[in-house]
């Protein structure tokens, strides 16, 4: 039995349709922030990847100013995310649970500033954008 590898294009072809696969599935890769492409109907797991633990949010809350944490990975409602656009490359990051979005608290501009998950008001505070980071991921910004 032999093996010969895939010509350079036979593997781009493959690439091209696995990639947006794997990367879909839980959101882990990198897409670059000019040309990221987000499913507005699909629904994601962030995973950082320091920890591999995902955004949750924190008890199943649904009211507004409830933390929002990093917690084990299960799949559920409370760690289903929803990109909505908000226009200029920035996105709204809206929770399948609680139906509200991601909102770094009262505004602010500290480090360490808590991210909390509060009423879409399409504020500046709840708007994200997508950019590279290395070895295949992405960071919200």
């Amino acid at each position: 039995m032999w093996f010969r590898p895939p010509s350079p294009v036979r593997l781009r072809r493959l690439l091209a349709v696995l990639v947006p696969l794997l990367l879909g599935a839980t959101f882990l890769g990198a897409q670059p922030a000019g040309a990221a492409t987000v499913d507005p109907n699909a629904s994601y797991v962030l995973v950082n990847r320091n920890s591999g633990k995902a955004l949750d949010v924190y008890n199943l809350a649904t009211n507004d100013g409830a933390r929002i944490t990093q917690w084990t990975r299960n799949d559920q409602n409370q760690q289903l995310w929803q990109f909505v656009d908000a226009g200029g490359g920035y996105y709204r990051i809206k929770s399948r649970h609680s139906g509200k979005v991601l909102d770094v608290q009262n505004g602010s501009t500290a480090n360490g500033g808590p991210i909390v998950q509060w009423t879409d008001v399409n504020a500046t505070n709840q708007q994200w954008r997508l950019a590279d980071s290395s070895g295949g991921y992405v960071r919200l910004i």
